[in-house]
């Protein structure tokens, strides 16, 4: 019964302890997010970019280390809906390519004008802190 209540002690420690990151990329605004991800000076996001700091923050959200993400690693980040679509095999977790996949759907809803970049004000917008929310710990 001891070991049972320090993981649920665990648990909730680790749960406060992210819950800052969280709120975090809530009020990160998009030019703060080009200033310190932008690496090529050109003031906007491209997908290569947006998908290199997806695959990051998959890793660093990653406390167990495995291959996978479970829900309560992207607790903040993905919805139940987005769950569903993007877990293809039904496996309840989410392999690299899933999570992949579902940064490229939120680069493409927040690049409004279709040229390829995100702006500070696409960042900004609805859609655009989806893709926040992927690549900002």
């Amino acid at each position: 019964m001891k070991t049972a209540s320090r993981l649920v002690m665990g648990a909730a420690a680790l749960m406060f302890v992210a819950a800052p990151a969280y709120a975090q990329t809530k009020t990160v605004t998009g030019a703060e997010v080009l200033k310190t991800y932008n690496k090529d000076g050109d003031d906007t996001l491209e997908i290569a970019e947006v998908i290199h700091l997806a695959s990051k923050l998959y890793a660093e959200i990653n406390p167990d280390g495995d291959s996978t993400l479970e829900p309560d690693e992207t607790e903040g980040r993905l919805s139940a809906a987005d769950w569903k679509r993007a877990n293809k095999d039904g496996d309840d977790t989410l392999e690299m390519d899933e999570w992949l996949s579902i940064a490229r759907k939120r680069f493409n809803a927040a690049d409004k004008n279709k040229d390829g970049k995100l702006t500070a004000a696409e960042l900004d917008s609805k859609a655009g802190r989806g893709v926040v929310v992927m690549i900002v710990k």
